[in-house]
């Protein structure tokens, strides 16, 4: 089978790209609650400047330890609120003291008569925010949020949890697409460096299905494993609108503990992308159990010319591939495969997605009433096993019970 670069034009390639206010996709992902920041990179200490689908805003967290995203201009003379002061129930504008709560509203001005109800005619634009599983999430869309998808990843409470974030100066498409690429892997991280490949357990070509549904588009891959009658089983989900699921995990009552490996691909603009990637590694016999800490670094071999990446790592790797397709990718001059129908699932999947809002019908992943909210594991393994042994195993999502 062969797939034709004329299967996304110049306009389709917009549609998944543009996420400002306005724009199909920004609309749609504002419909959904998106990951702004981690827990405790935020304390009462300091506002920060954020930028999220082309918005600029404030994210802090007052003395009580509410958290708020608000517009970043103060009312009063349009002085940034970065600078400003945690103090008096929000953020005190460092020019002339206006203070704004977590909501947005100016709750004191001390160059006012005291009497004065002018404050109570000023509020700041504002989006609601919760914290769940050690993540900042905001809802900037309109209306009444939905609800928090209720992840058994986000809620569990065992083992050691590791949050990394990194910002790739590329669309967020592009690293969307990449997790269900499952070829690349055995190209760009396969190649042995330094007489070494980033992943070893990915250097055989794999054969792999693409299947989709309503609520995620998915490979299921397999690879010669190290010894005859063995094969790496590696299946990876993409789950609209921004998550990428590695590894599911296992749950706490598993008799083989796995980790949990997640990523969510949330655009700054159209240009820039900022991952938020939770790892959970579970405790065996009361000792966290942490993957490859066996494996060597390897020493650094920096490539490029304007800009330089570490080809002997994996995000070095990844960065090197998705910033050096451009910025946003042209995806009109393409000239897609039979090995590509894993990006081709992620995009008719979003297509679907932004094209479902446009006529106002209900989205995947979005849920509003709380009795259809259940905690789901959502089931992706990679694992070396025998061969054959997973052949109908494919990612689903399983409820939990209490």
């Amino acid at each position: 089978m062969e797939y034709d670069s004329a299967d996304m034009d110049a306009r389709e390639n917009d549609l998944l790209t543009r996420v400002g206010p306005g724009t199909p996709a920004g609309e749609t992902l504002r419909k959904y609650w998106l990951p702004v920041g981690f827990s405790h990179e935020y304390n009462s200490d300091t506002p920060r400047l954020v930028r999220w689908l082309g918005e600029n805003l404030i994210l802090f967290r007052d003395e009580t330890g509410r958290v708020g995203l608000i517009e970043p201009a103060c009312a009063h003379r349009g002085t940034s609120l970065e600078y400003g002061w945690i103090e008096a129930g929000g953020i005190r504008c460092c020019y002339h003291g206006w203070v704004y709560d977590v909501d947005g509203r100016c709750i004191e001005q001390p160059g006012e008569p005291p009497d004065s109800d002018f404050k109570n005619k000023i509020k700041l634009k504002s989006y609601p925010v919760r914290e769940l599983g050690g993540i900042i999430w905001a809802y900037m869309g309109k209306g009444a949020p939905p609800e928090l998808n209720n992840y058994h990843f986000l809620l569990r409470t065992d083992g050691e949890r590791v949050y990394t974030g990194y910002v790739r100066e590329c669309n967020y498409m592009q690293q969307l697409e990449n997790g269900l690429d499952p070829v690349h892997a055995t190209v760009l991280h396969g190649r042995p460096v330094h007489g070494e490949p980033a992943a070893p357990e990915w250097m055989e070509r794999p054969e792999f299905e693409v299947a989709s549904n309503d609520e995620m588009a998915y490979y299921v891959a397999r690879r010669q494993g190290p010894k005859p009658g063995t094969e790496w089983h590696r299946e990876v989900a993409y789950l609209p609108p921004l998550l990428v699921v590695h590894h599911g995990g296992s749950l706490p009552s598993d008799p083989e503990p796995a980790m949990v490996d997640v990523s969510w691909r949330v655009p700054i603009d159209d240009t820039s992308t900022r991952s938020f990637t939770l790892r959970i590694y579970p405790a065996v016999e009361g000792k966290p159990r942490q993957m490859q800490t066996d494996r060597p670094r390897p020493a650094p071999l920096m490539r490029g010319t304007r800009k330089q990446y570490d080809m002997a790592t994996i995000n070095g790797q990844d960065t090197a591939a998705q910033v050096g397709q451009g910025r946003i990718v042209d995806r009109a001059r393409e000239h897609l495969g039979h090995s590509d129908r894993g990006v081709i699932a992620v995009r008719k999947l979003w297509q679907k997605t932004i094209e479902a809002n446009m006529r106002g019908e209900a989205l995947p992943n979005l849920i509003r009433d709380p009795e259809k909210n259940p905690v789901v594991h959502v089931d992706v393994i990679e694992k070396l096993v025998k061969a054959g042994e997973m052949k109908d195993h494919v990612p689903r999502f399983v409820e939990v019970g209490e």
